[in-house]
């Protein structure tokens, strides 16, 4: 009877331990869920820290296969419509999904294939030294002195752009906002929104549409 109450009370202490140790595993599941679900919400509402971690992930991967500039950090663009950039002679075998890191500085442009881990592509980046691009700067306060302002920025980095236009926007933003106008130009218009510290936006509803290579419009 002894060994029976024995077997008894051992089997019902296994269990114990068994649901410990489940309700134990449980937890640290769901912890680990809540951490994930944390910082998924943490890089949608700072877009800025999403991005910084991209190019830290980008540069270790990249940097594995190629030695990289060190002194600046790369402006990334993502392959989304690999038909509209084919043409130039860069992205001729880009896929969608691809990456390219773009040094300014240094006048490189990495086209790497995440799918992969592979390096696609590498060339010089120049915003086409040998043609003269028209900008369109407008003004979404009315300001037109702060256009003045943008184009000595750009002036100090680039010689081969143009200014023929400088007028009030329809458009209302806070941002600076660069627009390529006609599109096939990916790498510049990154280019020159990292220059003035924008970022590249299509044309806003209502927008007038000028007649250029490249829109800017500048807010507060």
């Amino acid at each position: 009877m002894k060994k029976i109450f024995g077997f008894v009370k051992a089997l019902f202490a296994n269990k114990v331990v068994l649901y410990v140790v489940a309700i134990v595993i449980l937890a640290a599941v769901a912890g680990y869920f809540y951490w994930q679900n944390k910082q998924n919400l943490e890089k949608l509402n700072n877009p800025t820290q999403a991005s910084e971690q991209e190019v830290k992930e980008l540069t270790e991967k990249v940097g594995k296969l190629m030695d990289l500039p060190q002194d600046e950090a790369p402006t990334i663009i993502t392959v989304v419509d690999k038909d509209k950039v084919k043409s130039q002679a860069f992205f001729t075998n880009t896929e969608n999904g691809d990456k390219v890191l773009v040094y300014t500085a240094a006048k490189k442009a990495i086209l790497y294939r995440p799918l992969t881990g592979k390096i696609v592509e590498v060339g010089p980046v120049d915003i086409a030294p040998t043609t003269n691009f028209k900008v369109a700067l407008y003004s979404a306060t009315g300001d037109l002195a702060n256009l003045d302002i943008l184009e000595n920025k750009l002036k100090e980095s680039v010689t081969n752009l143009e200014y023929p236009i400088k007028q009030a926007a329809v458009t209302t933003t806070d941002k600076i906002l660069v627009i390529d106008v006609n599109g096939g130009k990916t790498v510049e218009v990154e280019q020159i929104a990292k220059l003035i510290g924008g970022e590249v936006s299509v044309l806003p509803k209502g927008e007038t549409k000028p007649n250029a290579d490249f829109l800017i419009i500048a807010g507060k």
